[in-house]
């Protein structure tokens, strides 16, 4: 089956692993480090963020496990692989989010009565009361014969991070947990395999406490690849796709390999790894809509979860804005520790959400980063929707106009533009005027990225990195932002701004099509606004 432009139909959306097969969808092939996991007899836990593909990780071995070699003929895997079939349990807990802990009890029962097939054998009540969804799997697995079930269980902590600001609810709700892990460590030998995935990193603690044989490959350099596509499948899977938005955006080849990198790829999971990662939701999506310009697909669909939100709105001292454009050193122990799902450190969280992502400093150092332009980009529309920070209708219009006033060099108009997006922050955090960088990441964050208007920060030239360049399908617009001191004259800013972006030559012979604009504004501090008087095209 072939798309309009062509090209194999992409597996966007979610679908599982048969179905992607019997559809002849793309399928990167991962088979041969799912063998290697799968042919292990010790209960695995793997991690990653959201909208990585653990979901498809579990069907696949859901459809390996039930129906052996059936849809994986053509990969790794086949040649491989000789195992029987299973009967194989499913559990994804994602769908009991939000469920209060009564509920979940429920829900976690009557599934746990589907999956093993035992509704109307094993009954979810007693004495005209609910059981406890423990006692229910106990009297299941003793029923069971050895080594005759497969048990995979997808995003294990939903419930928990859904309801991590609820201390009463999260304790109880780790209670119900930590008895259904119990009784599957006592009837573990009723398991072939037991395959565990979330985003959070909590064996050996809590729920997992009894669950003391868990194996975690999350941090291991062989898994590193296990889920998202490296730069070899972009070229290998992608390569039609890449040549069909070259052609809708009128851009090389090479420049769509160039940007999808730096907006989609750089996730690394392990300090050993020897490649970084391309988030695949992020991918699938600009190859599906290529019309639209390297957007942000992550936010939306993974960084927004109630995970983040929920710690950060009740975090009164915490500011994202601090995490921007820093440089943060963890010793590589943190990154490896297991955590109480109420007690995670601010940064691991960032981490395993997806907001940073590791590279190596030392044996002992890692740095975290952002990934890419994508999730820098995430830290602070997350910013903005945590402090309920929206565009009103009238400065949406100035936004939508913004492209067009970028071409004609309306600088006034521009600056309007900017100080209406400032005037709309101001009564949240007044504290981001105290430095550019954060009246810059403010203005970045509200403007809209689509095909007719890119935007980049601290964009690298031999000399320096420059504040804020835009690109219209027409011209390159490069800004320098200063801010005003006490007891300082804001020409004196000016001047600065004027002399550093003519010095380190921001904009200057970087391409060649497009009509360069460069211009300097100066941020007077006390009146929170940036002066037209002091901004000025160089």
């Amino acid at each position: 089956m072939m798309h309009s432009s062509g090209c194999q139909l992409l597996p966007y959306g979610l679908l599982s692993f048969s179905n992607i097969r019997k559809s002849n969808m793309i399928y990167v092939d991962k088979t041969a480090i799912i063998a290697k996991i799968a042919s292990q007899r010790t209960p695995i836990f793997f991690s990653r963020p959201r909208r990585f593909g653990k979901t498809l990780l579990i069907t696949t071995m859901k459809s390996l496990f039930s129906k052996g070699l059936e849809d994986f003929h053509g990969l790794a895997i086949e040649s491989m692989w000789s195992d029987t079939i299973y009967n194989v349990v499913h559990l994804d807990f994602s769908g009991l989010a939000e469920k209060n802990p009564d509920e979940f009890n429920f829900a976690l029962g009557e599934t746990i009565l589907q999956e093993f097939h035992m509704d109307g054998t094993v009954s979810l009540f007693n004495g005209g009361r609910i059981r406890s969804c423990d006692r229910v799997l106990n009297e299941i697995a003793k029923k069971l014969e050895d080594n005759s079930t497969v048990l995979l269980i997808d995003e294990y902590d939903a419930p928990l991070t859904h309801h991590i600001n609820e201390k009463n609810v999260l304790s109880d709700l780790i209670k119900i947990l930590s008895d259904f892990y119990a009784t599957i460590k006592q009837y573990t030998d009723k398991f072939r395999y037991i395959f565990i995935t979330g985003i959070t990193r909590t064996s050996h603690v809590s729920i997992f406490s009894s669950f003391n044989n868990l194996k975690d490959i999350s941090f291991r350099s062989e898994y590193n690849a296990l889920l998202g596509f490296t730069k070899e499948d972009l070229k290998q899977y992608f390569s039609c796709y890449v040549k069909n938005a070259a052609s809708i955006l009128e851009i090389p080849e090479d420049e769509v390999y160039a940007r999808v990198e730096q907006y989609y790829d750089g996730y690394q999971f392990s300090l050993d790894a020897h490649e970084t990662i391309y988030n695949p939701w992020s991918i699938l999506s600009f190859f599906d809509s290529p019309e639209l310009g390297f957007c942000n697909y992550w936010f939306e669909s993974g960084g927004m979860s109630s995970l983040i939100v929920n710690y950060i709105k009740t975090t009164e001292t915490f500011n994202l804005l601090n995490y921007n454009d820093r440089n943060i050193y963890i010793d590589t122990k943190r990154l490896e520790n297991k955590y109480e799902i109420s007690n995670i450190p601010i940064e691991i969280l960032l981490y395993q959400a997806g907001y940073f992502t590791i590279r190596k400093e030392t044996n002992k150092i890692a740095r975290l980063v952002f990934p890419n332009t994508e999730v820098e980009d995430s830290i602070l529309d997350l910013y903005l929707y945590v402090n309920n920070i929206e565009s009103t209708i009238e400065t949406q219009h100035q936004l939508d106009d913004l492209a067009n006033n970028i071409d004609e060099k309306n600088l006034d108009a521009i600056v309007d533009t900017f100080n209406a997006i400032l005037n709309e922050c101001v009564s949240i955090q007044g504290k981001i005027f105290d430095d550019e960088r954060s009246v810059r990441d403010i203005i970045y964050a509200a403007l809209p990225q689509n095909r007719f208007l890119q935007k980049f920060k601290e964009c690298e030239t031999v000399k320096g990195r420059s504040d804020l360049e835009l690109f219209t399908t027409k011209t390159h617009m490069v800004i320098e932002f200063k801010r005003t001191y006490p007891n300082r004259d804001a020409s004196v800013s000016l001047y600065e701004a004027i002399e550093q972006i003519k010095s380190r030559k921001y904009g200057i012979s970087a391409f060649k099509n497009y009509s360069l604009y460069r211009v300097v504004m100066v941020i007077i501090t006390e009146d929170k606004m940036i002066d037209k008087n002091f901004c000025k095209e160089i």
